[in-house]
């Protein structure tokens, strides 16, 4: 029966249908079909935290993961600290992440909070800030494989700051921009920062598009290590 229906049926319709039907983009399908593909982390960063939504979600596909939440906004901190208390070996670093150890400007936005960059307006306060190195470097027996960054704008800074411990993430997964709105990176400026570094654009979540025209703005961009076993196969099914 399903062999007359796929011959009745032209390939293109079969193809859209499954996706109306069983495709739900969300960060949990992506991390669902990381499982799937036999992707196992030892431990992740999740740099831009917030209020510790993707380390919940992260936890919903591998629950007994330690999680390194990194987040400045002082308000934050408590519910952090007592989410991180759910997972052994979870812990939480109250500073922003950049390029050198110091202090940055930063604006409080909420989940728009980000480092002030020339051209943003409204309050902003000075903030201490680290580097991803920094901290793994500390992090004694902590030796997370997945790095997720979303510190709007700022994940190039966030990036060049983990140049000694960049290669120990199999998977990294930043939020980057299609559309240059403000003083951010775009998304084909980030990609060759990743390939010179060797890693492969690999899964994408789309996020947000532009009132304007619809245009998609950001996304989550998935990058995997170029010799991850993600990547090895070249079969279709």
């Amino acid at each position: 029966m399903l062999g007359i229906l796929k011959q009745m049926l032209p390939h293109e319709f079969r193809q859209r249908l499954k996706r109306s039907l069983f495709a739900h983009q969300d960060m949990n399908s992506r991390l669902l079909n990381l499982r799937r593909a036999g992707f196992s982390p030892s431990g992740v960063v999740d740099g831009g935290a917030y209020q510790g939504d993707w380390t919940r979600t992260f936890w919903r596909v591998w629950p007994d993961c330690p999680s390194l939440m990194i987040e400045p906004l002082p308000t934050q901190l408590s519910v952090l600290t007592a989410l991180a208390t759910k997972t052994k070996g979870s812990t939480v670093v109250s500073k922003a992440i950049s390029s050198k150890r110091g202090e940055v400007r930063f604006h409080f936005g909420e989940t728009n909070s980000s480092v002030v960059s020339s051209d943003q307006r409204g309050e902003a306060v000075m903030v201490v800030c680290t580097t991803l190195d920094d901290l793994l470097d500390e992090a004694s027996g902590f030796k997370p494989n997945l790095l997720k960054l979303d510190l709007q704008g700022h994940e190039l800074e966030g990036l060049a700051g983990t140049e000694r411990h960049l290669k120990q993430f199999e998977v990294i997964i930043l939020e980057v921009s299609v559309l240059r709105i403000g003083a951010v990176p775009i998304f084909s400026e980030i990609d060759r920062f990743m390939q010179e570094r060797g890693y492969r654009f690999y899964d994408v979540l789309p996020q947000y598009y532009r009132p304007l025209d619809g245009a998609l703005w950001q996304m989550d961009a998935f990058y995997v290590r170029d010799d991850s076993a993600l990547i090895t196969s070249r079969s279709w099914d």
